[in-house]
């Protein structure tokens, strides 16, 4: 069971550019509110009732002023001048202290210049639990996002970043608000966020004045989006055709395209609509006169299909890969091919990110295979420091090469990499696939690696924290291995960040060294390390 139109898009294995509205973070979030809803709450915190009898008043002021108005339109004007009257009561009572807001002041809000409820709203979706029985259908959601080229969104939740990033090694670039679309991006493993983001509630848009103010850049923005749309297929999720952003959008897309091209952004963009419950899919093609174009809209329940479809396009490399590279190459090729005469040289992809801090003054062009297996493995403590550090720049699947060539035995940090989706998503053999998930049972458990620990090289068993032990080592002249042991012991105890330090300091030594061995004790404590991190 497929639809046509995602089949299409499949066989020709490009990276879509995917909208995101509110419609997905309410499908996979537990009380995920629309925007009604949110407004409903808060216009009750601010101390009011009759919510319902201010949305009708406000409506008949919206129809006595516009008679021929659409009801999408009527909607969309009646919910912002609800949020420009509930942000001015809501601040009003804060500033008095009527209301309270936990961890923020009215001293901050003054030098601060924020809106008291655009922080109010921050911490309403700060925090969001999976409903329960979509555990499958996220993970496809999340294998779905890794295979975007660029994601678009009018959400002020981090599900979507959070998400991203839980499913690849190399986390998405955000750009918060209309700053985004006048930064530099490369055009791969990136998220707009075009109504701002709670990790930066200032640029919230709520209001009137929010609104107004958004666009009077509007033109330039939609320019910028129609230049990413035309370079890529185009989906929308969790938008609905009525929805006054997604117009907008479409309709200043058209309006600069000729016919030809026209017939081509047809064929290019489709919109996912909700049909509670069916799991077939009902494939349309709409003439919306309105928006000026015919658009493929897809009805169904069914989006574990959807996404599963989706992310089976692979072009080899990822968007967060092609991005993590990308303005590295364009430095060397680019700026340095202007100085002169290009040497050769071959690199592996993790040395891609310091390469040109050690080529300061050499003329270099890079030559680049279609074949993966051209990249180097890295040795054991590059593979640790890379890990340890979360720098991942090791491509991942040969960092999953890289898990496989280990001993049996070997006590590796690797369960980040252990992922199924991670692991699914590779280009390794099936058999090699297996061989990773029978490995990974063994390596994720924290109890046999823990029990492990020689207690009698433990020199002390309860430390309070890592200062503590490494003092007593000192003055004790106790060797390294006991120090790894003591501190293996009491992991639980201690404070990750300052074992992080710790051992990304004895790893840098190492690699400056060019010692090349790590003992047991220092491989279990890494190991133990990565366990409490990151599993």
């Amino acid at each position: 069971m497929e639809t046509k139109r995602i089949s299409l898009l499949k066989e020709k294995n490009e990276f879509p550019i995917i909208f995101i509205g509110a419609g997905m973070s309410k499908r996979f979030l537990k009380g995920y509110p629309s925007w009604e809803e949110l407004l409903e709450r808060l216009w009750k915190e601010a101390l009011e009732d009759n919510f319902y009898g201010k949305l009708n008043l406000i409506r008949d002021e919206i129809l006595g002023e516009k008679h021929d108005i659409e009801s999408r339109e009527l909607n969309h004007l009646i919910n912002i001048k609800m949020g420009t009257i509930i942000e001015s009561k809501f601040n009003s009572l804060f500033y008095n202290e009527k209301i309270l807001i936990d961890g923020f002041t009215t001293r901050e809000a003054y030098h601060q210049k924020i809106s008291p409820l655009k922080v109010r709203i921050s911490q309403l979706f700060a925090t969001g639990e999976l409903i329960t029985g979509k555990e499958n259908e996220y993970e496809m959601f999340k294998k779905m996002l890794a295979k975007s080229q660029i994601i678009l969104t009018t959400n002020y939740d981090d599900f979507i970043e959070k998400s991203y990033n839980e499913s690849s090694p190399v986390p998405i670039t955000k750009f918060i608000g209309q700053k985004g679309f006048f930064s530099e991006n490369f055009g791969y493993s990136e998220l707009f966020k075009l109504h701002g983001c709670i990790e930066v509630p200032a640029d919230i848009i709520l209001s009137e004045k929010d609104y107004e103010k958004f666009d009077k850049n509007s033109n330039l923005i939609s320019a910028k989006v129609i230049s990413l749309m035309l370079k890529s297929p185009i989906i929308f999720l969790g938008y609905s055709l009525t929805d006054l952003n997604v117009r907008k959008i479409i309709k200043d897309l058209t309006s600069s395209l000729n016919e030809a091209e026209l017939e081509i952004l047809e064929k290019r963009m489709i919109l996912i609509e909700r049909k509670e419950g069916e799991q077939s899919f009902e494939e349309i093609t709409i003439n919306d006169s309105d928006l000026g174009c015919k658009l493929s809209v897809i009805r169904t329940d069914n989006y574990a299909k959807i996404f599963e479809e989706i992310s089976k396009i692979n072009q080899g490399l990822a968007p967060s890969e092609v991005r993590r590279y990308y303005h590295v190459m364009r430095e060397l090729v680019v700026d340095r091919g202007k100085k002169g005469a290009l040497k050769s040289l071959l690199i592996a992809p993790e040395g891609l990110e310091s390469i040109s801090k050690n080529i300061e003054n050499s003329n270099v062009v890079i030559g680049f295979g279609d074949d993966k297996y051209i990249f180097q493995i890295p040795d054991l403590i590059t593979y640790c420091y890379d890990y340890i550090s979360e720098s991942f720049e090791i491509n991942t699947d040969i960092s999953l090469r890289f898990i496989l060539l280990q001993n049996g035995n070997a006590r590796i940090p690797a369960s980040y990499y252990l992922k199924d989706e991670l692991i699914d998503s590779s280009t390794l053999h099936p058999t090699e696939k297996q061989k990773l998930l029978q490995r990974k049972e063994r390596l994720i458990d924290f109890k046999k690696h823990y029990d492990a620990v020689i207690t009698s090289q433990v020199i002390l068993h309860d430390a309070r924290n890592l200062n503590q032990i490494i003092s007593l080592a000192k003055s004790k002249l106790v060797n390294q291995d006991k120090v790894y042991e003591t501190i293996s012991s009491n992991i639980n105890r201690l404070n990750m960040n300052e074992v992080k330090d710790y051992i990304l300091n004895i790893l840098d030594e190492k690699r400056v060294s060019g010692d090349i061995h790590l003992s047991t004790p220092l491989r279990r404590l890494i190991l133990l390390y990565d366990l409490k991190k990151n599993y």
